[in-house]
């Protein structure tokens, strides 16, 4: 998970890099989160307002949770108050409360 991310960072200005398990998974999650939000008829302005949970705390819960993460701070244009409506949890079912310092929204940026 680790590696994931670091080789990610680490390379992205020299090699044009996709990482399936962070990259492939977080887009295809996201597009369902926001698709949940125009199925219930409501704006995709209402997605910030939503509460995310990702249960798996592996490279791929956290690529799910960067870029949900990463499209309310665009959505918003407020990084302070964001990570309020994201909870994440690991494999035995765990609060993690620290993930985000495991990364910031500036050190991987998987929109792009």
């Amino acid at each position: 998970m680790k590696w994931a991310f670091e080789t990610l960072k680490h390379y992205r200005e020299r090699f044009c890099m996709f990482n399936d398990d962070v990259q492939g998974t977080a887009r295809v999650a996201l597009a369902g989160l926001l698709g949940t939000v125009r199925a219930q008829g409501r704006s995709l302005d209402d997605f910030p307002n939503h509460k995310i949970v990702v249960v798996g705390a592996g490279s791929a819960g956290l690529g799910v949770l960067s870029m949900a993460i990463q499209a309310v701070v665009r959505m918003t244009g407020n990084a302070e108050t964001t990570a309020q409506n994201f909870f994440l949890f690991d494999k035995d079912v765990q609060f993690c409360t620290s993930f985000l310092a495991f990364f910031s929204c500036e050190d991987v940026d998987f929109m792009n």
